[in-house]
């Protein structure tokens, strides 16, 4: 038997061989087998020394990555945080209150952008609902509310945000199962694209 032609266990038929060698034959395989053994090793050295310098470099480049990924968050979370600092994002409870409309109209939610007073990114609604909305009672019924224009006039009627057992705007972080209740004068809407390229589509929320 070639101890280098594989290294599987030997098979029953071959453990009975051992058994009618004597403790030379035996003590001869075993030099054998492990001399094989010390040249495979010595063969695959340079492999793994290969293997540890390209795990070493998708290190640094996934560290890169991140590094970069980072700085761009941060930068569209100064953003989100001066836009609404000087006024140009609006409360949602202004945007409701108001007696007129805004520049951008009262489009379905799915066209506005919801951020936090603090930078961060959220989403209208339950995590994993199909479309961004809100829940307006009258402290009676509740209605599920998918625009502003409607939200504007339940609000004007005297509704309120939430359901009668809980007030506020539900929002989640976008991608992931974490959802709160917000006042809507801590809610701040822009249209969406005005940020950050790639802004709302899973940049996680700060509180």
């Amino acid at each position: 038997m070639d101890p280098r032609q594989g290294g599987a266990s030997p098979d029953p038929a071959e453990r009975a061989d051992l058994t009618g060698l004597d403790d030379r034959q035996l003590e001869q395989l075993a030099a054998e087998l492990e001399a094989a053994d010390r040249a495979l090793r010595i063969e695959m050295a340079p492999l793994q020394a290969r293997l540890a310098e390209l795990s070493g470099r998708q290190g640094v480049l996934a560290t890169e990555l991140r590094r970069r990924e980072r700085q761009r968050h941060l930068a569209q979370r100064r953003r989100v945080r001066a836009e609404v600092e000087e006024g140009q994002a609006p409360s949602l409870l202004r945007l409701v209150e108001a007696e007129d409309p805004p520049d951008f109209g009262e489009p379905p939610f799915s066209q506005l952008e919801v951020m936090l007073e603090t930078g961060g990114v959220v989403a209208l609604g339950y995590p994993g609902s199909r479309a961004p909305s809100l829940q307006m009672t009258d402290g009676s019924e509740v209605a599920t509310v998918s625009d502003l224009g409607h939200a504007r006039r339940l609000f004007q009627q005297g509704w309120d945000f939430g359901v009668p057992a809980r007030k506020g705007v539900r929002v989640h972080t976008p991608g992931t199962r974490l959802e709160r209740l917000l006042d809507p004068d801590r809610c701040f809407i822009r249209p969406r694209g005005e940020g950050a390229p790639g802004a709302g589509s899973g940049s996680a929320a700060g509180a």
